[in-house]
């Protein structure tokens, strides 16, 4: 039967705030006798993103992690009787691990919820939907800065204009006031505005 064991890694500082690290090692694992479809992920894919863990590190053989073992610090008679009591402790620490993962899950699940209910989509949708929602209003929003991006620097006078134009001074007032009026329409509301002075 597989064993759950966490390594502490050395603790390390973001900020102001400090955490430790930790790698979740497997060991005495059986894999399946016959081999699955390799398009199919391994058993334990994902797992390290949804507990927060840096890696998780899968062996066949019992791999003793040295920290995890307190038998030298005790005296000789509670030695003798410590097997039964790290078994115990093993369990304990698996259904801690276990608490620890499901909680991590539903962390992991209520930030989902609320980047869906914010993009507008529904709950059930996965991380891949929301990626590329992300992406796609990223993509739009820099069309659109580069659209008003054009219009705010569109002259005021054509480079071409039909010269059979039966009035073509009315025409090119006409053109001037409808680029002015979408530049005005674009121009940030914070800024500042000033009157055209004769010249």
């Amino acid at each position: 039967m597989a064993r759950l064991q966490i390594l502490e890694l050395p603790e390390v500082f973001v900020g102001a705030a400090s955490e430790t690290p930790f790698i979740l090692v497997i060991d005495q694992y059986e894999p399946p006798p016959y081999p699955g479809d390799i398009t199919e992920p391994a058993p334990y894919d994902g797992i390290a993103e949804k507990i927060g863990a840096r890696a998780v590190l899968v062996f066949e053989d019992a791999i003793d992690i040295p920290a995890n073992d307190i038998t030298a610090y005790l005296p000789e008679a509670e030695a003798q009787a410590e097997p039964c009591r790290a078994d115990e402790r093993a369990i304990q620490a698996e259904e801690k691990l276990k608490a620890f993962i499901e909680k991590r899950y539903v962390i992991e699940q209520e930030r989902k919820a609320l980047l869906a209910d914010a993009l507008g989509m529904d709950r059930t949708r996965d991380w891949d939907d929301i990626h590329n929602a992300v992406a796609g209003l990223r993509r739009d929003r820099t069309a659109q800065a580069e659209a008003i991006e054009r219009a705010r620097r569109a002259p005021t006078r054509p480079d071409v204009m039909n010269v059979q134009q039966e009035n073509p001074t009315v025409w090119l007032h006409g053109y001037e006031c409808g680029v002015l009026a979408v530049k005005s329409a674009l121009r940030p509301r914070d800024e500042p505005t000033s009157k055209p002075t004769d010249a």
